[in-house]
């Protein structure tokens, strides 16, 4: 039903946020919006807060979508920027590209998704050095000005997010439950 309302929302060209629990199967849905894309020959940015701290979402797509998986951030040395800007520029095939913020100046041929995960961190934000940006807002603006579909996701959406959900400029789609119903853990404040 969550993909089903997202792909709708996608089609309309309207930005969606996918308000999910941890554990809810946000990932499992991208998997299935970037797989639709990548069929059509299209290339996907999906934008991640700290590319560090997702090896296990790389080695996951990479089972699914194999070579098509390219990875970009700052922590590259000049040739392997290079190397990827070139074969971002040159894919007439379609692909995944996974990266920080500064993955969304990659020169796309044939963007057909964009995906924001964790759209709530504040890592979305350059203060230093310039330019000075905030990557979720920079998609949002992308895809209304190139007419791409986009996805935020989050467990804990921010304020401007759910703001502009109220305001009905990006539709929100719910996951609240975990999947498989396991429980979510005991807060206690």
């Amino acid at each position: 039903q969550a993909y089903d309302s997202l792909r709708q929302s996608l089609v309309e060209r309207k930005p969606a946020l996918l308000n999910g629990v941890t554990g809810s199967g946000k990932t499992e849905i991208y998997v299935h919006l970037i797989a639709e894309a990548l069929k059509s020959g299209q290339q996907v940015l999906f934008l991640v807060p700290e590319i560090a701290l997702t090896t296990q979402l790389i080695t996951r797509l990479q089972k699914f979508f194999g070579d098509k998986v390219r990875v970009y951030h700052s922590r590259f040395n000049s040739s392997e920027r290079t190397e990827t800007w070139l074969k971002v520029l040159e894919d007439k095939q379609g692909s995944l590209l996974v990266g920080a913020r500064s993955a969304l100046f990659m020169p796309f041929t044939n963007l057909g998704l964009m995906i924001v995960d964790e759209e709530h961190e504040p890592s979305y934000k350059q203060h230093d050095p310039s330019p000075r940006y905030h990557a979720r807002d920079v998609v949002l603006w992308m895809a209304a000005k190139r007419s791409v579909p986009c996805v935020l996701g989050s467990a804990t959406p921010s304020v401007e997010t759910v703001w502009a959900s109220q305001q009905n400029r990006i539709n929100k789609v719910d996951l609240k439950e975990r999947y498989s119903g396991v429980m979510m853990p005991e807060v206690l404040v």
